[in-house]
């Protein structure tokens, strides 16, 4: 895909996002596409690593975990946070289309910016013993 393309692409992306977060975090977001290293990104599961944070996607139970501090207070209203938004971008541009597309068409909702039927869950660091 050329570069054009690609930014045409994320466009798109970050044009469905701008439904479940605000303008501020979906900027941000967009300077940490590139930091964006995925474990794991398939049809079913995207695990990644954003700056020092975990992001997991499970497409197949419509679940996000993630354990950022912004994310903990955005979760409760149904809200992304950068790292969660910058993954999304970062994915083949089909994925990220159609994931970001559920995620704005629960954002339709009748209160502004509720993303459903995604759970949305706060998952906090532990040290293995």
């Amino acid at each position: 895909m050329t570069s054009a393309a690609n930014n045409d692409a994320v466009d798109n992306v970050a044009e469905r996002l701008a439904a479940c977060t605000e303008s501020g975090r979906l900027q941000r977001a967009r300077k940490l596409v590139g930091d964006v290293e995925f474990v794991i990104a398939d049809e079913a599961l995207v695990i990644a690593a954003v700056a020092k944070y975990n992001v997991v996607i499970d497409i197949e139970a419509r679940c996000i975990q993630h354990g950022c501090r912004d994310f903990h207070g955005q979760a409760s209203t149904r809200r992304l946070c950068k790292h969660v938004a910058a993954t999304v971008l970062a994915l083949d541009p089909e994925q990220g289309l159609s994931i970001a597309g559920e995620l704005a068409e629960g954002a339709d909702a009748p209160r502004t910016g509720v993303v459903v039927p995604w759970k949305l869950e706060v998952i906090t660091r532990f040290t293995p013993t």
